[in-house]
């Protein structure tokens, strides 16, 4: 009774040290693998001759160089640049603004409380 109480031990202590030893050799494994794939990224390695980038580099090297004046000499153009582009349509509602202003008128009545 007390030897196959210690053959169950050892073989219970067998199963322990070979369950653990694959564990950690699945985890090493597992960590190997992540550590080689870290090497071979996009980020790591990227692509520079691909067809989309050839084009793009083509049509970029097509464009003439450095930021192009603009008619008063500063090089910025649009909303913030502080160079005022007035649209045709803009200089129409001016226009009628200031014509509509400039005829007679009389100030409304309305703005009392009635009594």
């Amino acid at each position: 009774m007390f030897h196959n109480y210690i053959q169950l031990k050892l073989a219970m202590h067998k199963r322990v040290v070979i369950n653990k030893a694959l564990v950690a050799l699945g985890s090493a494994a597992l960590f190997s693998g992540s550590v080689v794939a870290q090497h071979h990224t996009a980020e790591a390695a990227p692509q520079t001759d691909t067809k989309s980038q050839v084009a793009a580099e083509a049509i970029k090297n097509s464009k003439r160089q450095g930021i192009q004046p603009i008619k008063d000499g500063s090089t910025a153009e649009g909303q913030g640049s502080g160079v005022k582009q007035t649209t045709r349509p803009e200089a129409e509602a001016e226009r009628k603004a200031v014509v509509r202003e400039a005829r007679p008128h009389r100030e409304s009545s309305q703005g009392g409380t009635p009594k």
